[in-house]
């Protein structure tokens, strides 16, 4: 009997020790998931200062690798909805659009910011 009892407990035992486990690893999945989220989404931050340290011309281009992984693809143009008093669009006015891409597990995913800049 004693024999029994002791064998349903490892079996408890090892059943919920099997269940933290399979916890864990999806814990440590979804901080790595974080992680390069956070990596996209600062270097973004980081593109759009360099961007507006720099002249602005329209066109696009892909950002140089920052050796994250993470790809990034830089698209500005001129700015046709904003208009002036007299309904004139505002000259020098920009929007820029940068995508961040990488892969997580065979996926493709992406984060993109958008900005309006101006330059007198």
């Amino acid at each position: 009997m004693v024999l029994l009892e002791l064998i349903i407990a490892l079996f408890v035992f090892t059943t919920a020790a099997f269940a933290l486990v399979l916890a864990l690893d999806r814990c440590f999945d979804a901080a790595d998931n974080r992680n390069q989220i956070d990596v996209a989404l600062r270097g973004l931050q980081n593109q759009m200062a360099l961007l507006h340290g720099t002249p602005v011309q329209a066109g696009e281009t892909d950002a140089p690798d920052d050796g994250t992984g993470v790809a990034y693809h830089v698209s500005v143009t001129q700015e046709q909805e904003l208009r002036d008093q007299k309904g004139m669009p505002i000259p020098n006015m920009y929007r820029a659009t940068i995508t961040a891409s990488w892969k997580d597990h065979g996926d493709t995913l992406t984060r993109n910011v958008s900005e309006l800049i101006y330059q007198p």
